[in-house]
């Protein structure tokens, strides 16, 4: 999807370069191209943004998002829900903290460190598959979505 709307975005350029082949001076075009170049380059922004603020760091004690931190040992619920963009993972403190993790979105792509997250889930019963989570040697949770 993020290629189709970063094509899309280029659509101004080829416009301006188009201009250009056909003879317009350079001079007439100067802002027209520096909106097309500006315009190109909006969807790639958007996704280093995204990128960015996706990022999650898991070490032994907790995972932290965002400047948050929750400790492995206080989460007490796992859940994912799906959207038509994003794929979230909810880690919940009783009724105190609750975190966000995109673990994919459209746009953005996967979370990391993916791995390293379902290896800690699953020390403390929580198994990530694929899309999907479920408490060891229970039926799946959060695949409703």
């Amino acid at each position: 999807m993020h290629a189709l709307v970063a094509a899309f975005s280029t659509a101004p350029l080829a416009f301006v370069g188009w201009q250009v082949a056909r003879g317009l001076p350079v001079a007439k075009v100067s802002l027209l191209l520096v909106g097309a170049v500006v315009a190109a380059a909006l969807p790639w922004l958007s996704w280093a943004a995204a990128r960015a603020s996706y990022r999650a760091k898991v070490d032994d004690v907790a995972v932290h998002v965002r400047g948050e931190a929750m400790p492995w040992r206080t989460i007490t619920a796992v859940t994912v829900e799906k959207t038509a963009r994003r794929t979230l993972l909810r880690l919940t403190r009783g009724e105190t903290s609750e975190i966000v993790l995109v673990l994919s979105d459209a746009f953005a792509g996967r979370l990391e460190p993916r791995d390293a997250l379902a290896a800690h889930l699953a020390e403390r019963g929580w198994l990530l598959e694929g899309d999907h989570i479920r408490r060891r040697g229970a039926e799946a949770d959060g695949a409703d979505g």
